[in-house]
């Protein structure tokens, strides 16, 4: 009769501490997904800039030339 008062409770906090650790797993496991993810999705946006940067250079060269001829056409310069 007065095992269920110590059973009780004593199985409670074991399957608590038990649903406790499986929920800490799953989380650490999501967490180093979200990790490896972001360290992924840094190295691509380094990449982007770079591209970016190239492109940028490429594209604006022909236009800073053509500005300069016109404005040494002009008088400006």
């Amino acid at each position: 009769m007065f095992v269920e008062y110590a059973v009780g409770p004593v199985l409670a906090l074991l399957i608590s501490l038990k649903y406790t650790k499986l929920t800490i797993d799953k989380k650490i496991s999501k967490y180093d997904e979200i990790l490896t993810r972001l360290d992924k999705v840094e190295k691509r946006v380094d990449e982007i800039d770079k591209e970016t940067l190239k492109k940028m250079m490429i594209t604006l060269t022909p236009v800073a030339k053509a500005v300069n001829e016109l404005q040494e056409a002009i008088g400006i310069k």
